[in-house]
């Protein structure tokens, strides 16, 4: 990152940091909201962006993670160290067996994965003895890590915002690595790849579960802020809507995803009180997104710059349904 890009981080944090001190319930459940999806959203990013496939089915590690996660803390009555990492553990054994999806590429690997993902939202409607089926599972305790207690959502808004960011880093530090240089090597060439000795199956294959395993974070977070988790959370829905954050927000980029989220949660919450179509208006900005800016909202903001003389205007593929992408931050 630029002095530019590093300012606005900090200038971000400053701002999230102080959230809770000054805006009311509501908008702290909706940046919460924001930066819950917005991780899903980055899960969906490694895979989108780097890779260069398009998943249709993290929602599956998305539920997974919250259902184990309520299920154990409700109905057995285990405690947040426990249930919590059993939970992660749910969704990265389900990204390993899902993971052989990346056998299939193109249009086959889009519907192996949204058929995955359907599997679950199935199970979690029919198997109503164990996931009380459309009623769902409630009455989810804030979590409490030993002695620290989480008591109110204020507590749990600097919670999330620690798991983010780390999460964020963490993940800034591995597309930065060997490994994603690998990721994006094949995403503008798999067979070329394949032809310098590179195990192309192998690293998509460790993407996906790493991808699943980011997706089953955000399911904890998630199931610890709404308290509930019913069918729903698996449907294609979730998955379709995370897809749509990436692209919106810039694809191969940390910030993208959560930029992407703020503006489709802001029109779910926000303008969904004055239109009754609000569905419509979403609908329209991603077609604005896909013919005027194909590189989402930061590569719109690039072009802005070059124009005004502030940088180069550094773009990416505009194949943005096919996972192209660009590597900024």
């Amino acid at each position: 990152m630029g002095r530019l890009g590093w300012l606005f981080l900090i200038v971000a944090l400053l701002v999230a940091v102080l959230v809770p001190q000054f805006l009311g319930s509501f908008w702290i459940s909706l940046v919460i909201q924001i930066m819950v999806f917005g991780l899903l959203a980055l899960s969906v990013d490694l895979l989108l962006g780097h890779t260069g496939i398009f998943p249709l089915g993290h929602a599956a590690f998305f539920a997974m993670a919250a259902y184990t996660t309520a299920i154990l803390q409700v109905r057995y009555a285990q405690p947040t160290l426990l249930a919590a990492p059993a939970g992660l553990a749910a969704a990265v054994i389900l990204a390993i067996i899902y993971g052989l999806a990346v056998r299939t590429s193109g249009v086959y690997f889009i519907l192996v994965t949204m058929a995955m993902g359907h599997i679950v939202w199935g199970v979690s409607v029919t198997w109503a003895s164990f996931t009380n089926g459309d009623n769902g599972i409630g009455n989810v305790p804030f979590p409490a890590l030993g002695s620290l207690a989480i008591g109110n959502l204020s507590s749990y808004y600097y919670l999330v915002l620690a798991v983010v960011v780390a999460c964020a880093f963490g993940y800034r530090a591995l597309t930065r690595s060997p490994f994603g240089l690998t990721l994006r090597g094949i995403r503008e060439s798999d067979s070329r790849m394949r032809a310098l000795g590179y195990n192309v199956g192998a690293h998509k294959y460790a993407a996906f579960v790493l991808s699943g395993a980011l997706a089953g974070m955000a399911g904890i977070l998630y199931i610890y802020f709404n308290r509930f988790v019913s069918p729903p959370t698996a449907s294609l829905h979730v998955s379709v809507e995370a897809a749509l954050m990436v692209i919106v927000g810039g694809t191969g980029t940390v910030i993208g995803p959560f930029i992407g989220s703020a503006i489709i949660l802001g029109l779910r919450n926000y303008v969904s009180g004055y239109l009754v179509n609000w569905m419509t208006l979403m609908g329209v900005v991603f077609i604005a997104t896909v013919l005027w800016a194909p590189d989402g909202v930061l590569g719109l903001m690039r072009r802005f710059r070059a124009q005004l003389g502030m940088g180069p205007a550094r773009s990416g593929s505009r194949m943005m349904v096919a996972g192209k992408g660009e590597d900024t931050t």
